[in-house]
């Protein structure tokens, strides 16, 4: 009797732990000691780079970021990512932006004369850029491992006044499966996580 009693606990432990998903997201984040000192009226969001999901997911993540900047600060006029695209092409500068993000990447370093000319054909005083740095997905292997979804998403906001980096936050976005019988979840769902830890940290107060 004890023997089946041994058996059933350990079998139901066994249950739990399979059926257990993992659902969690780091955060490590940077403020400029100076941020209070800019004037920030109006702020441009644009589109995250190297994202992995539909038009339809994308701007699902943006409006999520409208309303929780909404949320710290409802005096900042904000522009969506479709409005700041527009005006880019407009001004002749989407190709100038695309080299400056990719030298930003690179270096760590922003330029500053690209960030005013944006800023000042845009009528904006800082601009919030994401980016999906890197991705790993691995299907669930029975016995093995369960299906994972892995994300890394930072979020930079530059003034286009100063020039300068205002705040910075990464966050690794991990979504599981229950069990080790299903696919690896779908990556918008680990990009969630992380933009949900992300902008728990927004400075905009």
């Amino acid at each position: 009797m004890k023997k089946i009693i041994l058996l059933s606990a350990i079998f139901l432990i066994a249950i739990l732990f399979i059926s257990c998903a993992v659902s969690k997201a780091t955060l490590n984040s940077y403020v400029d000691p100076n941020i209070t000192n800019e004037k920030i009226l109006k702020l441009a969001i644009f589109p995250i780079r190297n994202a992995k999901f539909a038009p339809s997911e994308a701007q699902q993540i943006n409006r999520k970021i409208s309303m929780a900047i909404n949320q710290q600060n409802s005096q900042i006029e904000i522009m969506s990512s479709n409005e700041a695209i527009n005006k880019l092409n407009e001004n002749d500068l989407a190709s100038t932006w695309a080299v400056f993000l990719d030298n930003y990447s690179s270096s760590g370093v922003p330029d500053k004369n690209v960030l005013y000319d944006v800023g000042q054909s845009l009528g904006i005083d800082a601009i919030i850029q994401g980016e999906i740095v890197n991705v790993f997905q691995q299907d669930g292997a029975y016995g093995i491992n369960k299906g994972t979804t892995r994300v890394t998403v930072r979020f930079s906001m530059l003034s286009t006044n100063s020039g300068k980096l205002l705040w910075e936050a990464s966050s690794d976005g991990i979504k599981g499966t229950p069990t080790t019988l299903e696919s690896a979840p779908p990556i918008i769902e680990a990009v969630d996580l992380a933009v949900d830890k992300i902008l728990s940290n927004l400075p905009l107060k």
